[in-house]
Order: structure tokens, then C-alpha cells, then sequence
């Protein structure tokens, strides 16, 4: 629902993850937010609680990380211990858990590289690329990793690690290329981004543009990549059971880098790409800030230039000087394109010697050009900072309107580092994260408690932002409350304070180490990743880890043993001398301050050449400089190191209570095997339909993890019934976030976690984390948020304005998402009950008319009655699972409902039913961002049947037709950017969505186009189709459900989904590929027919139609007068506007 906080702030994010195929993008979170357009709705479920388990999701107004702010890579190359650790969703939580995105501590300081340093410090150093032989290179893995690795050297000279895993039929692979956008010619910005699209445009041998794509969709895979500052990842999966298609794919994707075409036609088009991605980028806070912030460099170093090109600055400029673009795309590829600045990675269920085969066929003839690094050319010549900025570095503020609603002071440093030496420190001791972890701590005493205690901030991160050859950036970034604005100097004097108490006290000697035995913690018992993210790691890895120590002849130190202490003193005493020099970075004479904040509209002076924000530069006193020089003691303040966290779990409380049940992972998955559902949870307590609980109960013998999940429902009808309680319900999930926040913080750190979250069925409890401490931890949490509630609640009217204020905020961020985000989240209101959704306008109001004592009420009556559910599934007994729900019942203290008052399943809004050749029902809104200039138009197939043959031929529609969408309206016709198609769930039924994005089209251009591809899937695609391809389409669904889960997290979610549906359909995925199975043509036409050709069909159109811009068109009216009586039946669907949504979904219930 949109009134979920967690939704409403990522809601872009949420919709890229159910389809929106972008084009390859320069930032690097566009392309983890790429999604296949072969979304498997069976893997989420409606009430799905994967978010939590796998990504733990909170009030946060800021948005991805951008193109050149890379996390550090988890792992160290030669050593790559971290390497082959799936630690994918655990490290996507908030930037703030910096420890999670931490190297192990062996690989900063404790094992191996580190140990040699500390122990021989004149131990020469090697380069692994310029190592001739890597037969010695051991590569280190969790205990629980039982894939095989091979890290070798190809005659070429690209470096390559592969990955064998016979228990999946999924595959990938990742090249990651030594050049980015600082290697930009000076006369075209954006040209390795260019550079970057084209590759995908045909290549000699395959030579058709969109060939590799359709290749790729019609195996269930995808492919995408990003230009990043100094590399270029590309990287595709596709299921590969067979050796062929993995070997094609290889093939496929091997010629990107030995013979591209750049046609001239493609050039031409692919322009109208990049602008506009440019154009989408232009009103994202993210990039406006970045560019801000490169501003602040020395102009003359090449990370100070703008990345990702458009029109003006690739063909406008090019052909001021002179020059032809498709020649000086030809010239950077040939430039820079070379094996010996390439690694590969290789994900596949073949064994070692097959990939190796495969390998060495599709990557060997890449041409070696023996070019040097990129980065040679600017590394230790032209200085980062200093020299000539746009905008003054040091002793300045610079204060910038931002696009949201955002208030925030962020303090960067910048570290230079001196020479190979720094840099090799900063990639294996990490001494940036102990600081980050030290001065984002949230636990009592911390910086953060003694600046909310002043009510001046909601939050603070530090982590390590920029890094690059020769010099990486330290941040702190502060969310502001409304009095924080009045107190920035203040704040900044903290920040001062704290990094004083380091300088001057020294790091705790227990620090140290409590580092190393969490992220030795994290990675012993890290858990697989899907395989896109992962063949992106290793490649990644490989590159930017590529130095490493060595002991006699090449060979690696290290070892895969567990860990729980530094291997000598002097190791740890390297360390700690490391991270004191570090600090010694973090003055006031090195800071570079800039503050963003609404309030500063109109008392600007200036505007940012590309993105056009307007910000201005104030120099600071020279008294503020001082007294942050002489800043207060932390005894003042109260603020001290944090203590030693008692939620890491004893070497005892860590082990497997149930084996893994042994298979041979070698022997391939008969089809009779595949078609054998997992066992399903087992019911363990039932006290009646009337009773209080339900629960359901599976102990782990899978996955050989110390883990548990537990996820507790108290069925309500009333939590969530209006606009009002739902708002109430966000700010009660806020007061719990916000006042257990030190409780829960090192918690967290140590692997705990746990999520409170209002639905409109309910109210819902999940935790999950190490079994050992688990029990523990949620009975403190279930008293905190229901007995003792008052604990939690705000303490005073000031505090209660506060929590409103970000509420606010997040929800005026919906107006700044993009256009498409916006057409998605109509289209899904309009076909969602009244009383499981609500408007952004009907939030807002809510939010703004809320008080202390409707909270106080509402929080009363959360946990007073309702139907208990619970799964408990993991590394726990029964009589352990039994247990905690009784501690949980007593905690909650519910009354039993009956039956009847039971809150209701979702059932969609049916759309009107329309004529074969009638337009489709309508809804135009002005888009709500008035600077945005890109249209969207977003047309819906609804499908209302629940029959799971109806579903998976939804999918198997999706499947043909998603890849020549976007060929024929992103390749071809450059309608934009943003093409995509894709599935959805709601309820139990699913519907099938087409969306374009355009900085050039207008809307009823995009809606036209739309349909008349949809006009033609029968007759060019559906009919055409060979049984043959079918085949190959059905076989590669069947794949995709049937591979098997990676971590326990997926199975716990795909549990609770039929659980809290109330569904319990545990083999659905069994019963979808019994349907699949039977599936003919004449099956797939006649659905088709049934969806889209024939009289009757449900189609919905969304438009945001923009307000400035080519795109533009006058604002459509914000009601049509739209009423159920007045539609005809025989003629076209109705037309909407944004004040006609309430009454549309009003008589649309009535009908259903």
C-alpha cells in the first residue's frame, strides 16, 4: 500500500523490481535496478515479507548511491576471501551499517596481506596481473560455500575467475573493463557512457542489434551494465542447464569486446538514449549533488567532469570541432578495450573444466593492446583537490536546493593518498570503515543520541564515499530536523568532537576486535546471492582488489579457518597505527561542508551547469572555523565510545541444530525431482478457528545456517480500515524505529533484526537473524511495542511534530519521483480496494490532521484484539518455536475475534470490460513535479482469473513479447529511455504492464504506440511462433521456478506468502509447471484472445502528462465528471482524472 512508509519512500526502487527494464545506465544502482522483464510472480507473494528478511527497509529520503560513490567491494583479489561471499542483500541495508560493507578484518588487517604488512613490512608487494603463473592462487570461501572456484590468466591476458555450482540450472557472467568515465576525451563528456550502449548494439558475428537480448529473454536471462569513474561492468544471466546455450551465451557476449559494429545507424539513434537518460537524471537529487560535489575538485582532475553525456555535449560538440562521433567512439574502444585491462567472471552449473572450455573460447580472442592503466595518466600528476575549482573547496559552504524536501549538512573529506602504499591500505585494512563504524554508531553515548537529544537531527551516516586510484572521500551526513537548521554550527562542532575523542583517546583495543569478529561472523555463515549481483562482485573484485602479498614463490597467505582474534600483536598494532593516521585527515582545514535544504529557495545566487541546480557559497567565519578547532570535550556532551555489543552470539550458540540433510550436488535434478515440493511447514499449535493462534513451524536442514526467521500476524480488520489509521499506523512504526533505535543497533550489527509493520490485514511482527541470541532480542521488542507501549510513544507535543515532519516530507517525495513510478502507483490504486490503499493526497492529509492523542489511542487498541499467525522456521527446535510464541502471546496480550471478523483477502477492482476495437480506459494526470519534463504512459492488461494455468500463461505472454517491446519502441523508434514490460501480482490474480518513458514524446504518441504494438502480438509474434521456440519459452519458465532457493530468507518468504494469504497453496510452484506442461499455441491465442483481442477485455492507459519540456501538452482537467452510469458498454473505455480516481474505485467495489 502507499501509505506503507517503506513504499512511499522507495517507490521507484519497488517498481524497477517488478519489470522496468531501463536501458544500460551510467549509474551503478541502475543497474542493480534493472529487472528482468521476466518478473516471477511466484516468488512474491501479495503479502510478501521479503523486504525485511533481505533488505530492511525504514524512513530514509535519500536515494541511491550514484555513478563514482562505489560501496566498497566486500573482498580482496588474490586472497579473495570476501570475493566468493554472497553477502548481496545483507549489504544493501541502509549506508549507515557500514560495518556490513566492511572487508573482513583479516583482509584489513589480520590475515594474509595484512598479516605479511604488519609482521614484514619490507615483504615486497606484487601485482597479481603481472603474475605470469596463478596456479598458487588459493581462494579463500565461507565454510558453508560448496561451490568450486578457478582464478586464472588467460594467454590474452584477461583475469578470470569461475564459479561451478551444480546445485543451480542459473548462470551469469560479468566483465569488468579498466576504464571509466574519468577517461572521457576533454572535447566528449559522456563518451564511455555512449561507449557503453553500443556495444550492445551488434556485433560481427551477431551482427543484428537486439539479437543478443532475444537470444537472452528467450532462456530467461537479461543483461545490462553501468559506466562507473575508472571501469565499465557488463554483465547477463540466462538459465543454462544445457552446455549450448550457456556456451552461446558466452559466445554472444565475448564479441561485445572483440568486434562491435557502431554502426552509423545505431549512433545515431542511441544518441536519443542518452538524452534521455540525461533527462530522467535531471530533477534526481542524487545527481544534482554529485555533480555539486565534483564541482569541488580541482577542475583539471578528470573525476571533476561530467559523465554521462547527452546531445550538446556528444554530437553538438563534436561537430563544433570537427570531429565524427562514431570515429571517436571506435578510437576510445580501441583505446582502452584491451584484455590485459579486463576480468571475467563466471557463474555456471557446469564443472571447472567445461567453463574453463567455454571460457577460453568466447574470451580468447580479445585482443591484448598491452595499454596501461587509465589512470596513469592523471595518478600521482594532477592533484584531486586544490588548484581551480568551479566551486571553493575548503573554508566555504556551499547551501543547495535540493529537489525533495530534504534538510541534511553533509562534512566530506577528502584523503589523498600518498602513494601505492595508502592505497594498498585503504583496499585491505578499510581503516575509513572503523572510523565510519565508530562515528554512525546509534547505540547510547553515541553522536547521533546526543544530537537527537537536542531535537536537531534525525539521523547520521558516515561511510567512505568516492573511491578512486588516487584519493577516496569521507562523509558524514546529518538528517535535520526544523530547529537543526537554526543549530548547523553547533552540529558540525560535534561531529568535530567525536573525531577529537579519537585522535586523543585512540580507538578501544575491544573495537578492533569486535570488528573483526562480526564481519568474520558475517562471512563464515554468509549465505548464496542471486547470480547477476554476484558475477558483478567477483569481476568487480578482481579488478579493483588486484594487489595482493605474497610469501615465497607467489604463494597466498590465508586461510578459510574461522577466526575470532588477530594472528599476532603486531598485526593488530599495524591496524589501530593505520586508523589513528587516518583521523589525523578529519580537520577542519580539510572539510568541505554543504548543506541542503528547501528553505534556501530564493536565497541563491547560482545554477549548476548541468543538472541547473541553484545553490550559493557562503565563506565560513573565521570564528566558526575556530571553534570547531577548539571544539568541546565530548564529557560536555556526554558522548563516548559505544560499548561492547552483547548480542554477538557465543561459538556455542552457533551451532547447526539440524544437519543439512547430504546429496550429491554433481548429479543433476531429474524432472520427478524438480516436480517434489519442498516440504511445507508443519502446524504445531492450533487453537481453532476461533482460537488464538495458528502456527506453523519448519526447522532448517537445507541451508546449515544458526539462522531463524519468525514472523508473527495478529489478523485485524481495524488497524488499517481508513486513511486516518493508516497514517496513525506510520507514525507508530516510526516511534518504534525511532526510540528502540539504540536498543536494536547493535543488534543489528551483530546479524539481529526485526521489522514492525501495519497491513491492511493486520498487524505484523518478523524477526530473524542468529538463532542463539534471537528469543532474547524479541522479547524485549514484543513488550517495548505492546505492554509497555508508552515507552515508545513520544514523550511531548515537540517530539510528536517531529516524527510528523519526516512523515510529511517522505510522503511530498512521491511528487519527485519519476513519471513512470507515478503511472505505475495510479494504475495500481485504480484496481485496489478502498480499504488496502490509499492515496498520496488522502496520506497527506491524514498525516497533517493527526495528533498526540489519536496516536496514543490507536497505539492502545493495535495489539488489543485479533487472529494470531505465526511461522517459525530455522535453526530452532519445535519445543524452542513453541516457546516463543508463548512469550510472544504473553507480551501481546490479545483478545481472540471470531471468524466473521476476520479482515478480508484482497480482490482486485475489475477494470471495465471494453470492446474488441474500443480505446482502452483512461487516466490522465498532470505530472506532479512541474519541473519534470519526461512523459510516461503506462497501459495495463487485466487478467482476473486465479486458475494457475491463467497465471503462468500470463507469464509465458510476458516472456514472448517483452524483449521485441523494447526493441521496437526503446532500439528502433527511441521513444525513450524507459521501456519495459512486465507482471504483477494483486490479490490472486496477475496483470500485464507496458511503460515508456519519453523526454520527446508526447503522451498520446506513447499510448499509440503502445497499443499498436499490442494490435500486432498476435499476428506478428503469437501466430509466427514455432512450437519449437514455445518449447524453449515453457522450458525456461519451468527453469526459472524450479531453481533452487539460495538462501533460507526465500523459502521463509515463499512460506509465509501462503500462509498470510490464506491461500496454504505450499506446491503452487509444483501445480504452475503441471499447467505449464500442457500448454499449447492454441492455449497461448486463445489466452491472448481472452485477455486483449476479444470483446470484453480489461485495459487500462495512465499518462502523466508534463508541464514544461518537448514532451508537454496542455494539463488534462483534474475531473471528467466520470460516473459508472454515464460509460457505454459498446463504446470507448472512460476517461479519468486524478479527482475521479475515489469515485471510479467506489463503483468498480460495487460491481465487483
Amino acid at each position: 500500500a502507499s501509505s506503507d512508509l517503506s513504499l512511499a519512500v522507495s517507490q521507484e526502487a519497488s517498481f524497477l523490481t517488478t519489470g522496468v527494464k531501463l536501458g544500460n545506465g551510467i549509474s551503478e544502482w541502475t543497474a542493480c535496478a534493472k529487472a528482468t522483464c521476466l518478473h516471477d510472480i511466484a516468488s512474491s507473494p501479495p503479502d510478501s515479507v521479503v523486504a525485511f528478511f533481505l533488505t530492511r527497509t525504514g524512513v530514509c529520503i535519500q536515494g541511491p548511491r550514484l555513478i563514482g560513490q562505489r560501496q566498497s567491494d566486500a573482498v580482496s583479489v588474490g586472497q579473495l576471501r570476501m570475493s566468493v561471499q554472497a553477502s548481496g542483500s545483507e549489504e544493501s541495508r541502509n549506508r549507515r551499517q557500514l560495518l556490513f560493507t566492511m572487508l573482513t578484518a583479516a583482509s584489513g588487517a589480520s590475515v594474509g596481506p595484512a598479516a605479511s604488512r604488519a609482521e614484514q613490512p619490507n615483504k615486497a608487494l606484487k601485482m597479481l596481473d603481472a603474475m605470469e603463473d596463478w596456479s598458487n592462487v588459493e581462494i579463500l570461501k565461507p565454510p558453508t560455500d560448496d561451490r568450486d572456484y578457478l582464478a586464472y590468466v588467460l594467454r590474452n591476458g584477461l583475469k578470470v575467475v569461475i564459479c561451478s555450482d551444480p546445485t543451480s540450472i542459473e548462470a551469469g557472467a560479468a566483465i569488468d573493463v579498466h576504464v571509466g568515465a574519468c577517461s572521457d576525451p576533454i572535447e566528449v563528456p559522456g563518451l564511455a557512457h555512449f561507449n557503453e550502449h553500443m556495444l550492445f548494439l551488434g556485433t560481427k558475428k551477431y551482427p543484428k542489434e537486439d539479437s543478443f537480448e532475444e537470444f537472452l529473454s528467450a532462456n530467461g536471462g537479461a543483461s545490462n551494465a553501468y559506466t562507473a569513474s575508472e571501469d565499465t561492468v557488463y554483465h547477463f544471466t540466462l538459465q543454462a542447464e544445457a552446455d549450448a546455450k550457456l556456451e552461446e551465451g558466452l559466445d554472444r557476449f565475448g564479441s561485445f569486446f572483440t568486434s562491435p559494429l557502431f554502426t552509423a545507424s545505431a549512433t545515431g539513434r542511441e544518441l536519443n538514449a542518452i538524452e534521455s537518460e540525461n533527462a530522467k537524471n535531471l530533477q534526481s537529487d542524487n545527481f544534482r549533488i554529485y555533480q555539486i560535489e565534483k564541482g569541488r575538485q580541482n577542475s583539471a582532475h578528470p573525476h571533476s567532469k561530467f559523465f554521462t553525456g547527452n546531445k550538446a555535449t556528444l554530437l553538438d560538440n563534436t561537430k563544433r570541432e570537427g570531429l565524427d562521433l562514431r570515429n571517436e567512439l571506435i578510437t576510445f574502444y580501441n583505446k582502452y578495450y584491451s584484455a590485459n585491462q579486463m576480468t571475467l567472471a563466471v557463474v555456471g552449473p557446469q564443472p571447472i573444466d567445461t567453463l574453463k572450455r567455454m571460457v577460453e573460447k568466447g574470451f580468447g580472442g580479445i585482443p591484448n593492446r598491452n595499454v596501461s592503466q587509465p589512470e596513469k595518466a592523471w595518478q600521482g600528476i594532477i592533484a584531486p583537490y586544490g588548484g581551480t575549482s568551479v566551486i571553493p573547496s575548503f573554508g566555504h559552504v556551499v547551501k543547495v536546493v535540493p529537489v525533495q524536501d530534504l534538510r541534511q549538512i553533509s562534512v566530506t573529506w577528502p584523503i589523498i593518498y600518498r602513494g601505492d602504499a595508502d592505497r594498498n591500505d585503504a583496499l585491505l585494512i578499510k581503516q575509513a570503515n572503523y572510523a565510519a563504524h565508530l562515528i554512525g554508531h546509534e547505540g547510547p553515548g553515541s553522536l547521533l543520541s546526543y544530537l537527537k537529544k537536542q531535537g536537531w537531527v534525525n539521523s547520521v551516516t558516515a561511510s567512505s564515499e568516492s573511491e578512486l586510484s588516487d584519493f577516496e572521500t569521507f562523509e558524514v551526513t546529518i538528517g535535520l530536523t526544523k530547529r537543526g537548521l537554526d543549530y548547523m554550527d553547533n552540529i558540525v562542532e560535534a561531529v568535530f568532537s567525536y573525531i577529537k575523542m579519537i585522535r586523543n583517546k585512540g580507538i578501544p583495543r575491544f573495537v578492533f576486535f569486535e570488528v573483526l569478529q562480526l564481519e568474520e561472523l558475517q562471512w563464515r555463515f554468509s549465505s548464496k546471492r542471486e547470480v547477476s549481483g554476484y558475477v558483478q562482485s567477483l569481476a568487480t573484485s578482481l579488478q579493483n582488489r588486484r594487489l595482493a602479498l605474497t610469501e615465497g614463490e607467489g604463494k597466498l597467505e590465508g586461510s578459510s579457518s574461522p577466526r575470532s582474534a588477530f594472528s599476532s600483536e603486531s598485526q593488530f598494532d599495524y591496524t589501530r597505527k593505520r586508523c589513528e593516521e587516518f583521523s589525523d585527515y578529519l580537520t577542519v582545514d580539510n572539510a568541505m561542508v554543504t548543506v541542503m535544504a528547501k528553505s534556501f529557495q530564493g536565497q541563491t545566487n547560482q545554477k549548476e551547469k548541468w543538472y541547473g541546480t541553484d545553490f550559493r557559497v557562503d565563506p565560513i567565519p573565521v570564528a566558526t572555523l575556530n571553534k570547531w578547532r577548539s571544539c568541546a570535550d565530548v564529557k560536555q556532551l556526554g558522548i563516548d565510545f559505544p560499548k561492547s555489543n552483547p548480542f554477538i552470539p557465543s561459538e556455542e550458540g552457533l551451532s547447526i541444530k539440524y544437519p543439512p540433510v547430504p546429496f550429491d550436488r554433481f548429479k543433476k535434478r531429474s524432472f520427478e525431482e524438480r516436480m517434489t515440493h519442498i516440504p511445507p511447514p508443519a502446524v504445531i499449535r492450533d487453537d481453532g478457528t476461533n482460537g488464538r493462534w495458528t502456527v506453523y513451524y519448519k526447522p532448517d536442514n537445507r541451508f546449515g545456517q544458526p539462522k531463524a526467521f519468525l514472523v508473527f500476524q495478529l489478523l485485524n480488520n481495524k488497524v488499517f480500515s481508513s486513511a486516518k489509521n493508516a497514517a496513525l499506523a506510520n507514525f507508530y512504526e516510526f516511534c518504534i524505529s525511532d526510540k528502540l533505535g539504540e536498543y536494536a543497533y547493535d543488534a543489528e550489527l551483530a546479524g539481529l533484526t526485526y521489522d514492525v509493520r501495519v497491513v491492511p490485514r493486520g498487524v505484523r511482527l518478523t524477526f530473524g537473524g542468529y538463532s542463539d541470541k534471537l528469543q532474547k532480542f524479541a522479547t524485549y521488542v514484543s513488550r517495548k511495542i505492546s505492554i509497555d507501549s508508552a515507552d515508545i510513544l513520544p514523550s511531548n507535543h515537540a517530539e510528536f511534530e517531529r516524527y510528523k515532519d519526516i512523515i510529511s516530507r517522505t510522503y511530498a517525495a512521491f511528487d519527485v519521483k519519476q513519471p513512470y513510478a507515478h503511472c505505475a502507483s495510479f494504475s495500481l490504486l485504480a484496481m485496489t480496494p478502498s480499504t488496502f490503499d490509499y492515496s498520496n493526497q488522502e496520506m497527506r492529509k491524514a498525516t497533517d490532521e493527526a495528533s498526540l492523542e489519536d496516536l496514543r489511542l490507536y497505539v492502545s487498541s493495535v495489539w488489543s484484539s485479533g487472529k494470531g499467525l505465526a511461522l517459525v522456521q530455522g535453526n530452532l527446535f519445535e519445543e524452542e518455536a513453541l516457546s516463543l510464541v508463548t512469550t510472544i502471546d504473553k507480551a501481546l496480550r490479545f483478545k481472540s475475534i471470531e471468524s466473521d471478523e476476520f479482515p478480508p483477502e484482497l480482490t482486485p477492482l475489475p477494470l471495465p470490460p471494453i470492446s474488441s476495437t474500443s480505446m482502452p480506459t483512461k487516466l490522465a494526470i498532470s505530472e506532479p513535479n512541474p519541473e519534470n519534463s519526461n512523459s510516461a504512459s503506462y497501459i495495463v492488461i487485466q487478467d482476473l482469473s486465479e486458475d494457475p494455468k491463467d497465471h503462468v500463461m500470463i507469464e509465458l505472454v510476458a516472456s514472448i513479447v517483452s524483449e521485441k517491446f523494447y526493441e521496437e519502441l526503446r532500439t528502433k523508434q527511441q521513444l525513450g529511455y524507459i521501456v519495459s514490460s512486465g507482471i504483477r501480482s494483486l490479490g490472486k490474480s496477475r496483470f500485464l504492464g507496458f511503460i515508456v518513458q519519453s523526454s520527446v514524446a508526447k503522451n498520446d504518441k506513447l499510448t499509440s504506440e503502445i497499443l499498436k504494438y499490442l494490435d500486432n502480438v498476435r499476428p506478428k509474434l503469437l501466430e509466427k511462433l514455432p512450437k519449437g521456440d514455445l518449447a524453449v519459452y515453457v522450458k525456461s519458465l519451468i527453469d526459472r521456478k524450479t531453481e533452487p532457493d539460495k538462501q533460507l530468507a526465500t523459502e521463509v518468504t515463499r512460506n509465509w506468502g501462503e500462509i498470510g494469504s490464506g491461500r496454504l497453496q505450499f506446491d503452487r510452484i509444483q501445480q504452475e509447471i503441471g499447467a505449464l506442461l500442457d500448454v499449447t499455441k492454441d492455449d497461448l491465442l486463445e489466452f491472448w484472445d481472452r485477455i486483449y483481442v476479444n470483446d470484453g477485455r480489461r485495459v487500462l492507459a495512465t499518462e502523466m502528462v508534463p508541464r514544461v519540456g518537448l514532451a508537454s501538452t496542455a494539463s488534462p482537467p483534474r475531473t471528467t465528471g466520470y460516473s459508472e452510469a454515464g460509460v457505454d458498454p459498446q463504446g470507448d473505455g472512460p476517461v479519468l482524472g486524478i479527482d475521479d480516481i475515489v469515485t471510479f474505485r467506489t463503483e468498480r467495489q460495487i460491481l465487483s
